[in-house]
């Protein structure tokens, strides 16, 4: 099992507090989840299986497989606590965190400086969250270069709860890239859930090169339309002219020259 620990300042913890805290944990825990699995929806189920609300809160998870062959609850714990560690000591990305695990362990640690203390645990390992993360986190994800670029992979979960945003799992970087959009386009890109796609738009990456964050301007479609999603399998283009072309034609154009 793996859980989160919060103390409150003067033995009280603030609802709002809580609730963001142990909300961006869960995420954290299945974005780990497809990292290790490398299943885009996650291998593990993940279930409360303890709840203390009286300060210090304590809030445990357990890990039920959905698949026969492997069970990877064991290796999604001990890599999210791993990553946690590594965030603490410098500011280098763990193996298994996405740009969206990144900024989700960041948020836990901007609630942690609202509280006594918070810790997140499994066995008896233990580490506890402070600013050194968050500052270490903001630092990996401070811009080093934007330009103009295009991302192909497999569309994965929507996000429209807090703004407009999915991921495409890259084969090539394996790992999820965030991509925000305008909500015009949420029809389309809900008809392409779990297909392949390319995107093109304004490609931010990290000091180290890699890409981290989209902001789309087109959208292709590789795939046909599928159905209509399922609602379990939802979370929570703008056309632009180049000279008469799209955005894609004048990419192609850039490249060859």
């Amino acid at each position: 099992m793996i859980g989160i620990q919060l103390a409150g300042k003067n033995d009280r913890i603030s609802a709002t507090v809580f609730g963001r805290a142990f909300s961006s944990f869960l995420d954290l825990l299945k974005d780990v989840d497809s990292m290790v699995s490398r299943k885009r929806g996650g291998a593990v189920r993940w279930e409360i299986a303890t709840l203390k609300k009286e300060s210090p809160a304590l809030i445990e998870i357990v890990g039920i497989s959905k698949t026969k062959e492997m069970d990877y609850s064991q290796a999604i714990q001990e890599s999210l606590i791993e990553g946690l560690e590594q965030l603490k000591q410098r500011p280098e990305q763990p193996k298994f965190y996405s740009y969206s695990g990144l900024v989700r362990a960041q948020r836990m640690a901007e609630q942690a400086a609202r509280l006594a203390w918070m810790s997140v645990f499994a066995g008896s390992r233990r580490t506890f969250l402070d600013d050194t993360i968050y500052k270490h986190v903001e630092y990996l994800t401070a811009s080093g270069s934007k330009s103009l670029g295009s991302v192909r992979g497999s569309l994965d979960a929507i996000i429209v709860h807090r703004g407009h945003e999915f991921r495409v799992w890259s084969p090539k970087w394996k790992r999820p890239i965030v991509c925000h959009f305008d909500k015009q386009i949420l029809g389309e890109v809900t008809a392409h859930l779990k297909q392949e796609v390319e995107v093109i738009g304004e490609l931010k990456r990290n000091r180290e090169g890699e890409p981290i964050l989209m902001d789309v301007q087109e959208f292709i479609p590789l795939e046909p339309a599928a159905t209509t999603p399922r609602i379990e399998d939802m979370r929570g283009l703008l056309s632009d002219l180049y000279g008469g072309k799209t955005l894609g034609a004048y990419l192609d154009e850039l490249r060859n020259g």
